[in-house]
């Protein structure tokens, strides 16, 4: 009967029955496309004088998205052509045989779109909602929601673009294979990649825990001394927010480690269970977009005032090496623990239910 049940499922999933997410190669060009539409929409509304454009800088200064240092009527025009081009790509990609451009300009536009839609659009209000939840603490604002929205998109073209890569190679659309092959390369990447993400956040942590025991690393003594007119919570703030980063480094580290596929036999009511693939997968995501985000950011700030092409904006000069510096390793965090999460799925999916490859 088990025996049974599985080739029915299988049969189903040929058939394209499996389940909307399971077709998602059937749909997700035209996703991306109707997206772009919108998004170019919301633009040339903008641009023709309407309300509610929200990138602009507003009280986070120095840390805001990258865009918002691109004068809005610049930005506006940019954006609208950007989507133009998209829909005209993602017309393309839906005629691999055709040929209207070469495909590596195809590929190529379609994941740069996503990898701008990441760097230049959010500013650190995700990671930091995210964070201060653990201190119940929870803002959502207009302008996170548009930051969801691209990064919505980026997601879509994303997958287009893989969907389209796997169309050209005339591989199974569903899981990328053309053949049986060595992982080896991929444990390897992946491997190198989680001990990078598990080692990126520990000096901000460190230094975050140095503040909470009064000790002024890398900022000037006055800086430690006055933290808590600027936040009363200051220091249980430096502990918890050091804590989530030590914390976060040794789940990445069960990405590579067989206690990451299977449950401790001592932990409560799964133990000897295996972990579910979205389980580790969807939050090393989840969280590695906005770090990734908020790392550009961070650069982008702790540059601009060493190099004085933007001001300080009320920051105080004698945190900038403590306060920014050690987040600029979140770009690197936040890419390392992208590549782990995805070699983990690649490493665990098992056969394909739609090519039977494995």
């Amino acid at each position: 009967m088990i025996r049974v049940s599985a080739m029915t499922a299988i049969v189903q999933r040929e058939k394209g029955t499996g389940g909307f997410l399971n077709r998602w190669p059937a749909w997700i060009g035209s996703a991306a496309i109707i997206w772009s539409l919108i998004y170019g929409g919301l633009q040339l509304y903008w641009l023709l004088g309407g309300e509610g454009y929200p990138y602009k800088q507003g009280n986070m200064g120095i840390f805001s998205a990258l865009i918002t240092y691109i004068p809005q009527q610049t930005a506006g025009l940019i954006s609208m052509m950007i989507c133009s081009v998209s829909i005209l790509v993602g017309i393309a990609m839906h005629n691999v045989r055709i040929g209207i451009l070469p495909r590596w300009l195809i590929q190529s536009y379609a994941w740069g779109f996503a990898i701008a839609l990441i760097l230049f659009i959010p500013d650190i209000s995700l990671i930091m909602s995210m964070a201060y939840a653990f201190l119940f603490k929870f803002t959502f604002t207009g302008q996170m929601f548009y930051q969801l929205v691209c990064i919505l998109g980026a997601c879509l073209w994303a997958f287009a673009g893989l969907g389209y890569r796997r169309k050209s190679l005339h591989a199974c659309m569903h899981c990328g294979r053309k053949e049986s092959g060595n992982h080896r390369l991929l444990n390897r990447v992946g491997r190198i990649a989680a001990v990078i993400a598990a080692v990126a956040p520990v000096p901000y942590a460190i230094s975050r825990f140095a503040w909470a025991l009064h000790i002024p690393m890398g900022v000037d003594p006055s800086f430690v001394r006055d933290f808590p007119r600027m936040n009363p919570m200051a220091y249980v703030t430096e502990w918890v927010f050091g804590s989530l980063c030590i914390g976060g480094g040794l789940l990445t580290l069960g990405l590579i480690q067989k206690w990451g596929e299977v449950f401790p036999r001592w932990f409560p009511f799964v133990g000897g269970k295996r972990v579910p693939i979205s389980l580790a997968v969807i939050p090393a995501l989840f969280v590695a977009v906005p770090v990734t985000a908020a790392g550009v950011v961070f650069s982008f700030a702790y540059l601009g005032i060493r190099f004085n092409f933007i001001p300080l904006d009320g920051f105080p000069l004698n945190a900038v090496q403590g306060g920014i510096g050690p987040m600029i390793l979140w770009v690197p965090w936040g890419v390392a623990l992208a590549i782990a999460a995805v070699t983990y799925y690649y490493r665990r999916r098992g056969g394909c239910g739609f090519c039977n490859r494995a």
